[in-house]
């Protein structure tokens, strides 16, 4: 009897605890585990919880002190047969080649409102940071050497011939005209589309494509943040298109009428740079949420209309 007793014991507290295990799980992973020196280095923690919990989130950057912290990307969250799935992702960097250790980290969190703190470690991962070798002792060299063409004096003549007589019926048809009495040709003014309903066009134009739910993800942040590079160019009178999204920011955030945007088009510019340099996959949210931020960075900075005030002047007799 004392048996039973004992073996009903064991069989509850290993239910007991496969409850437990159900109600809170963690998975710390990298998108690879295989870098370049300089490469960005994305660490996801993923916590899967009841929905009644209350986690607090691990402190990452303060901890991982084997990596070059770059910043954290917003906070994910999805219900999933009513648990919550949550994904914290943070971005890091390594400038020396070798093995790197992340350790497992302490994630608090509550049952219910009970108050009484629990904590549940992540597991620790192993990446190798690499560096391109080099040999040393080659000389610096071109990787091909260049193509020497010889002369051809026939095709020379005939092209200076060509050059020569082009220039004499030139000059010519110069004097020609210029004899002639010039007729005054009235033209009509050209119409000039404001910067902000062409890029409000392509915008639209670009949705319609749907090149990221094609899977063209990378080709869709390119073309968006294009658009809006050009529309600051045409608005704002700076060469957009030849800086990086740091000086952008750092020139819109001196224009008055553009302060506005200067919060979401930092966050418009991080998410594209993501993905277009640091090979970063956004959920489709993202994606959305990214055109529309593209629509409010032009429709705030819209040009205001002027409006005259006229005064009428009452002669007093």
């Amino acid at each position: 009897m004392v048996k039973v007793l004992r073996l009903l014991s064991a069989i509850l507290l290993i239910s007991f605890a496969s409850a437990n295990a159900q109600e809170m799980s963690v998975s710390a992973y990298t998108d690879t585990t295989s870098y370049m020196v300089g490469d960005y280095i994305t660490y996801t923690i993923e916590i899967k919880h009841d929905k009644y919990f209350v986690v607090t989130p691990p402190p990452v950057k303060d901890s991982l002190k084997t990596l070059d912290f770059i910043r954290a990307l917003p906070v994910e969250k999805n219900d999933v047969n009513e648990n919550i799935v949550e994904y914290h992702k943070f971005i890091f960097s390594k400038y020396d080649s070798g093995k790197v250790e992340i350790p497992s980290l302490q994630i608090a969190y509550t049952k219910y409102q009970s108050g009484n703190k629990h904590f549940i470690a992540t597991n620790p991962l192993s990446i190798v940071v690499h560096t391109l070798p080099v040999n040393a002792q080659e000389e610096i060299r071109d990787i091909k050497e260049p193509i020497k063409l010889p002369l051809d004096w026939v095709l020379i003549i005939i092209i200076l011939l060509i050059a020569v007589v082009l220039a004499v019926g030139g000059y010519y048809i110069y004097r020609y005209y210029k004899k002639k009495k010039v007729d005054v040709v009235t033209t009509e003014p050209e119409i000039k589309i404001p910067p902000h309903e062409i890029a409000l066009q392509q915008l639209h134009q670009l949705e319609e494509k749907k090149l990221w739910q094609q899977g063209n993800v990378k080709e869709y942040h390119s073309e968006i943040t294009e658009i809006i590079r050009r529309y600051f160019e045409d608005r704002f009178n700076f060469r957009a298109l030849e800086m990086t999204s740091a000086e952008i920011l750092a020139v819109i955030n001196y224009i008055e009428d553009a302060k506005a945007i200067t919060e979401i088009l930092n966050g418009f510019f991080s998410n594209a740079d993501l993905v277009k340099f640091a090979k970063f996959q956004p959920m489709p949210n993202v994606n959305d949420e990214m055109m529309k931020q593209a629509y409010q960075v032009v429709n705030d900075t819209i040009p205001k209309p002027v409006v005259a005030e006229v005064q009428e002047v009452q002669n007093v007799q």
